[in-house]
């Protein structure tokens, strides 16, 4: 193992060691403190805070107008368990996926910062919960190009992710006694029949290759006796939909199906898709083909990310990955190789004669 992975790694376990999940607002102080500490002094650090979470921005001049800007986040998701494993060619446990092994290789990245480029990296504290801070980020800072080591997997380059829409769809109908359901109509049902003809609509993907407009029945609530049918109800939607079905697509055809039928939108989450053609992504695509030996492998993916706060400003954006796979999920980990892998092209994008 050369020096440069060994330094990723040892700075990817210290990382892991802070349970940087929504509530513990201690270790994220003490993760942000141990990430300052690793900064060389000639870089500009500077402290945000937006809606309680804090984010950092590193780089390596005063100027707001940037050449690159890498975009990473320091929170995970709860576990019940954080130990991590390290084993010849991996490292294990919550968070070394998603996303602290790019966040690791993007600090080691920093440290030797070697470039005329003006480039920062940002680090958020809330990408699992509300990405409130890179929204909030890019009203203070612009770019020409970005890198988001947050989608996708295997160092692949992710064209599109999906957007999300989350609903709350309701209904009133008549109640009565559970002897006698003839004389009400039972909401749940009601709703229940609708989301099976959205479903027609919109069928389930099968698989991770499946790649189509899904809409997942979150909760179920309504009712307030067993013996009663019941006059209200309500479910929830959570939509993961691809560029060829639009939000106000999906919406119309819902309110198709029922007239009294009350739609509530949770939260409406951009789609990321980049452009192809642009110089940078294909300047990345070069240099990632050229130190994997390899053509990449460019899809789409049915997660989102912080991407698509850069998509919605139409910068040009890389959304990858190292090696490594279920994020969130106790099997996750991160393949050590591919760390110094990354590190490698983006060293490669910084250099002025690329």
């Amino acid at each position: 193992m050369n020096q440069t992975l060994e330094n990723i790694i040892k700075i990817l376990k210290n990382l892991m060691s802070y349970q940087t999940t929504e509530d513990k607002k201690e270790e994220f102080e003490q993760a942000f403190s141990y990430i300052k500490s690793e900064i060389p002094k000639n870089l500009n650090i500077k402290d945000y805070e937006f809606k309680g979470k804090k984010a950092i921005v590193i780089s390596n001049t005063s100027s707001k107008k940037l050449d690159i800007i890498f975009c990473t986040h320091v929170d995970i998701v709860p576990a019940e368990n954080y130990n991590f494993i390290e084993t010849k060619n991996k490292i294990k446990g919550r968070g070394s996926f998603d996303m602290k092994g790019s966040l690791a290789t993007a600090i080691e990245l920093f440290k030797n910062l070697n470039t005329k480029k003006k480039v920062a990296l940002f680090i958020t504290s809330d990408e699992e919960i509300t990405g409130e801070c890179a929204k909030q980020l890019l009203k203070v800072y612009d770019t020409d190009f970005a890198i988001v080591p947050d989608g996708g997997k295997n160092l692949q380059i992710v064209k599109e992710e999906k957007g999300q829409l989350q609903l709350k769809l309701s209904v009133k109908t008549k109640s009565a006694h559970a002897s006698q359901p003839y004389n009400g109509e039972n909401a749940i049902l009601k709703l229940l029949e609708i989301y099976q003809n959205i479903i027609k609509k919109y069928p389930l993907p099968y698989s991770q290759n499946d790649y189509k407009t899904s809409v997942n029945l979150s909760m179920i609530k309504g009712g307030e006796a067993l013996n009663s049918v019941p006059s209200s109800a309500s479910i929830y939607l959570d939509i993961r939909h691809t560029s060829k079905d639009s939000k106000e697509s999906i919406i119309k055809y819902i309110r198709s199906l029922n007239k009294n039928l009350e739609i509530k939108i949770i939260h409406a989450g951009s789609l990321f898709k980049t452009n192809l053609d642009d110089k940078n992504v294909q300047k990345y695509i070069q240099i990632s083909t050229d130190i994997l030996g390899k053509n990449v492998e460019i899809v789409s993916s049915e997660a989102t990310s912080d991407a698509i706060y850069f998509s919605d400003k139409k910068i040009p954006t890389i959304l990858t990955n190292p090696i490594g796979d279920f994020a969130h999920a106790p099997k996750e980990y991160i393949e050590k190789e591919s760390l110094y892998t990354l590190y490698q092209i983006w060293e490669k994008m910084l250099k002025e004669d690329n």
